[in-house]
């Protein structure tokens, strides 16, 4: 009986502090009218939003300028044809390395970014095969992959 009280406890508590960051009278819009722009902020619930009208109408409160994690990346469009626009967003200032490889790991693409805080780059995709390719952003040991496919027209 008392594990039960516990958990109950438990559960009531985290509600509650969710309540403090989520607006639950509300309900979140699925389609937000909002710019894609990528220009990332952390909620107080712990979840990186590619901008703030984006956690606005997922009903969060509070957040913050900047991803939760040391680093976001975004990219378009996908599937990509001759160019893949990437943004990369560091929490604090840092260096990143950004891979692009195929499915067996060969490395299509690589660039050093010294002293990151915002980057975006243009990345030339057209000396890439047609196929399934990861983007891989990493810096001080935290990696951000993300998959995309290479079109032919």
């Amino acid at each position: 009986m008392k594990f039960l009280t516990a958990f109950l406890l438990l559960c009531l508590t985290t509600l509650t502090s969710l309540g403090q960051c989520i607006d639950t009278l509300q309900f979140p819009n699925l389609q937000p009218p909002c710019f894609p722009d990528f220009v990332p902020v952390c909620g107080c619930d712990g979840v990186t939003y590619r901008n703030a009208c984006y956690a606005e109408f997922a009903t969060v409160l509070n957040y913050s300028e900047g991803p939760c994690e040391d680093l976001a990346l975004d990219f378009y469009p996908n599937p990509c044809t001759y160019w893949l626009y990437t943004t990369v967003v560091t929490k604090f200032e840092s260096n990143v390395n950004l891979y692009i490889f195929d499915r067996n790991g060969m490395i299509y693409y690589y660039d050093y970014l010294s002293a990151v805080t915002s980057r975006t780059l243009t990345i030339p995709t057209n000396g890439f095969e047609q196929g399934l390719y990861i983007i891989m952003a990493e810096s001080n040991g935290y990696a951000e992959l993300s998959k995309f496919i290479k079109w032919e027209e």
